[in-house]
């Protein structure tokens, strides 16, 4: 439980890294900049179309619409919602 519980923590530090980022780039831009998954997973060097191509039909609209979502939003509901589940007990 430990665990993930540190894994649910490193998500919403990423997010919130990720929300950073956005924000110093909209302030030296002067316009609102929100990259979307897709965008920050090219940036890695991992083809997001490909993925979502090459996905069964359900899945690949998911993908679709989760890749098309800031990855600062996606990681940050994720590590949340594993935050509440692996909260300690008392």
């Amino acid at each position: 439980m430990a665990v993930f519980r540190f894994l649910a923590w490193v998500l919403v530090a990423l997010a919130v890294a990720l929300l950073g980022a956005d924000g110093i780039a909209s302030l030296e831009s002067g316009k609102t900049v929100m990259r979307s998954t897709a965008d920050i997973l090219n940036l890695m060097g991992i083809d997001s179309a490909a993925i979502v191509e090459n996905s069964p039909g359900g899945v690949s609209q998911a993908l679709g619409t989760i890749m098309g979502l800031p990855l600062w939003g996606v990681l940050g509901v994720i590590g949340v919602v594993m935050t509440l589940i692996f909260r300690p007990m008392e």
